[in-house]
């Protein structure tokens, strides 16, 4: 019996995929009524977005050295 190794396109995906649920649940969280945490938004969202474009840049291998350099 082999155990088939997933591809790196595969895993990735799988990364994006879970990220919304993630991304989702961080937003409702900081954006109840009774939290005061409404000022920690436009953190969670850089973070975010800095997060999906990590995960984007090494899934596509030809654009991560220009996107490595930026920062």
């Amino acid at each position: 019996m082999v155990v088939r190794r997933r591809g790196a396109f595969r895993r990735r995906l799988i990364m994006l995929g879970s990220a919304g649920g993630s991304i989702a649940d961080l937003a409702r969280g900081l954006w109840r009524r009774d939290s005061g945490k409404r000022w920690l938004v436009p953190l969670a969202v850089f973070l975010c977005v800095f997060g999906l474009v990590l995960i984007l840049a090494a899934s596509v291998e030809a654009l991560a050295p220009f996107i490595y350099a930026i920062f």
